[in-house]
């Protein structure tokens, strides 16, 4: 690939993020309210990763819902509050994998747009997040920021694995037994990863990991190394303990 051909990041200005489902590892702490919702600290889950993206330049996000999702569009609202412009899009067939919420919003992002896609559920230092908007990618790419240091993961038995070049990702999943780095569930995108999701679909359902292994055979993932910077998915309740703690730092 030409170096010419790389994209820079001074476009990325509205990010997706995937809040769909219900969460249910966290139901006692969640009183049946989606777990994006969760506190932790003096605002809730999805309401700190906002914050981190409108600090960071993202003026509009589209947030994908499913489970209760008239609780996350009244607790949110048009996103004023917060100094962005928040867009829904429901996905009704929110029990299914994680690939079909993604590929509902497919129609929210122009063809040679870049953005940011995260989870809900994961919480991470401002400066992972920089790291990631100053990658180059090119046209068909997505970028996937990667955690190298495995032995300081909150829970590996239940982290995305990656084999890492140190550019580019060559394999991807939960049960690899030979990996050099974990999937911090925050990407940087293009319109790439809803054309693999397109032919990972199955029956109406396929999960984010089988688009990008899609991308993986076409050498159109690459990876980022995130340093010393923190994250954590908040799957579990002594997740969330370890996350509010962290927060009091």
């Amino acid at each position: 690939m030409k170096q010419q051909d790389l994209q820079n990041t001074t476009s990325v200005t509205r990010a997706l993020i995937i809040a769909a489902g219900r969460g249910i590892r966290l139901n006692e702490h969640s009183q049946e309210i989606p777990k994006c919702l969760i506190s932790v600290g003096e605002h809730s889950i999805i309401e700190t990763i906002l914050t981190t993206l409108q600090r960071a330049g993202i003026q509009e996000v589209v947030i994908v819902t499913g489970y209760k999702k008239e609780v996350i569009e009244q607790r949110l609202g048009e996103g004023s509050q917060l100094g962005l412009k928040l867009r829904y899009v429901n996905n009704p067939d929110w029990h299914k994998k994680n690939g079909v919420s993604v590929y509902a919003a497919r129609h929210y992002f122009a063809a040679h747009e870049q953005f940011l896609l995260m989870m809900s559920d994961h919480l991470f230092a401002p400066e992972l997040l920089h790291t990631l908007m100053q990658e180059p990618i090119a046209a068909g790419e997505i970028a996937l920021a990667v955690d190298r240091k495995v032995n300081s993961i909150f829970d590996i038995d239940d982290a995305m694995k990656v084999m890492f070049d140190g550019s580019h990702i060559t394999n991807i999943g939960k049960m690899l037994r030979e990996y050099n780095g974990i999937d911090c569930g925050l990407f940087k995108c293009t319109s790439g990863l809803f054309e693999a999701l397109a032919a990972a679909m199955r029956k109406g359902d396929c999960s984010l990991s089988d688009g990008c292994t899609q991308l993986i055979a076409a050498g159109k993932m690459r990876g980022v190394d995130i340093g010393a910077a923190f994250w954590i998915d908040i799957d579990t309740p002594e997740a969330l303990a370890f996350a509010i703690e962290k927060l009091k730092v």
